[in-house]
């Protein structure tokens, strides 16, 4: 018997202990079920456990990912320069009320989906925030605003960014998680 074919049967290399776990053969494969990683700290073992997510399909956390990435710059536009979103979208309202609606709110979700892109919990109060940035939007699609234009090209932006936001919340309403 070679080494190859003692490794492949017993999943170790000769010579070394093979990782003591609890799981059955079947869920130490599965792609959800933690999989133990075993550190001999003195004469004690530690057994430590990588918390896996598994979304259908992939591309989702990667979408949720990058959603967060384009709050963060939405976000610090609207904290740091609440005048020109005033400028540019015709908003009558103060810049205190600009930073809090459109800034704070698009910087705490986009570093929270930065942070975790799991969390469908973010991207639900995504979904709603959209639905406030809709009404807003819609409300300054008239006659006498003077940037009208640029508030419909707004709302076309936050209606695609919605049907994303939504798509990929549904999708991520369904990770499941293994250490939680």
């Amino acid at each position: 018997m070679t080494a190859a074919d003692t490794y492949s049967e017993t999943g170790t290399a000769p010579g070394r202990a093979r990782p003591e776990t609890t799981a059955r053969p079947a869920e130490r494969r599965s792609f959800g079920a933690p999989s133990p990683m075993n550190l001999p700290i003195g004469q004690h073992r530690a057994s430590l456990f990588a918390d896996r997510v598994r979304a259908q399909p992939a591309v989702s956390p990667q979408l949720s990912y990058m959603i967060g990435q384009t709050a963060i710059g939405l976000g610090l536009w609207g904290l740091l320069f609440p005048k020109s979103v005033k400028r540019t979208l015709g908003v009558e309202s103060s810049a205190p009320v600009v930073q809090a609606l459109f800034g704070a709110r698009e910087l705490w979700t986009g570093f929270t989906l930065a942070g975790d892109p799991t969390k469908s919990e973010m991207l639900w109060a995504r979904v709603a925030g959209d639905i406030c940035d809709i009404a807003v939007l819609a409300s300054l699609d008239k006659p006498e605003n003077p940037k009208r234009g640029n508030a419909k090209a707004a709302l076309g932006f936050v209606l695609a960014v919605t049907a994303l936001d939504l798509v990929t919340a549904v999708r991520m309403s369904t990770v499941k998680r293994n250490c939680e």
